[in-house]
């Protein structure tokens, strides 16, 4: 409390009470779209894949029944929620004495931070203790297989945003959104078709969205940005197949007795989720020539 970096700034009178806190839903853009699964009593969430289609039907006679199929197969992946957790230490006569609630501050950068986390993770994650991030290529994910590379190495084109529009089946299109850093959205705004016409469109309705080929788009700052052969810089599916287990939606837990003896009190924020794409065919991903 009597150093200003520390905290001297805030020094406010606060009432203690256990908070629970459920605020990550408003801030990542992916658990909005995703689909979001609670197993609060189970270890994993199994994902049943098709792993290999049959093969083609042959032309047969009436009475026949065509050839037995031996291509066919299912597998399974698991989604195993992994803890992530921040502890933040307050000393009690800061609490005491504030005026500006550093616990509702503590409250709403546990909710940023981790809202960050998350949303990296669902981007960028290894999958290895961790989520699988839809830029992160895998066969358990989205494989390389289904990238479409850009005819330039420095910039994303127009033409290359078609052919990734049309990379992905109709059904899929049709919920399909965008996601892009900020600075590919300032390319893309400066774009033409051949007929001279800007792809990026603005939602001029009340409540309709700016789209890019006639899809929404989502800005993350964990989006690729890096605009360098064979980087990637963008991508389009739908994103409901793209989904979260919750085993423990982000908390926050005081803990007065704990550091008693330095008079302080603790405040860990804690969360337990998974997440991956689960239908590779859905998502197509941009790469740079």
């Amino acid at each position: 409390a009597d150093s200003d970096t520390l905290g001297g700034y805030i020094r406010t009178p606060l009432q203690l009470t256990r908070q629970i806190v459920k605020g990550l839903d408003d801030q990542v853009f992916m658990r909005k779209q995703a689909t979001v699964y609670p197993v609060p009593n189970a270890e994993s969430l199994g994902v049943p894949t098709l792993d290999n289609d049959p093969g083609d039907p042959t032309w047969t006679a009436e009475l026949l029944s065509g050839d037995d199929d031996s291509d066919m197969s299912f597998g399974q992946r698991a989604l195993t929620p992994h803890p992530a957790a921040r502890k933040i230490k307050i000393s009690n006569k800061l609490l005491r004495t504030s005026t500006l609630n550093p616990e509702g501050l503590v409250r709403d950068r546990f909710i940023f931070k981790f809202s960050m986390v998350e949303e990296n993770a669902f981007l960028n994650g290894t999958g290895n203790n961790e989520p699988l991030g839809v830029f992160t290529p895998s066969d358990d994910g989205i494989p390389a297989s289904r990238d479409v590379t850009s005819g330039s190495t420095t910039a994303i084109t127009a033409d290359s945003l078609i052919d990734l529009y049309h990379s992905i089946a109709a059904p899929y299109r049709r919920n399909a959104q965008w996601i892009f850093h900020d600075d590919a959205i300032k390319q893309i705004r400066k774009l033409k078709d051949g007929e001279g016409q800007y792809i990026w469109s603005p939602g001029l309705a009340s409540g309709k969205p700016d789209t890019i080929l006639g899809r929404p788009y989502n800005i993350s700052e964990y989006a690729p940005n890096t605009f360098t052969t064979g980087q990637y810089v963008g991508l389009i599916g739908d994103l409901s197949f793209y989904w979260i287990a919750d085993a423990l939606s982000m908390q926050i837990q005081r803990l007065v007795e704990l550091y008693a003896e330095a008079n302080q009190t603790g405040f860990i924020g804690r969360l337990e989720c998974d997440g991956m794409p689960v239908l590779a065919s859905a998502f197509g991903r941009l790469k740079l020539a």
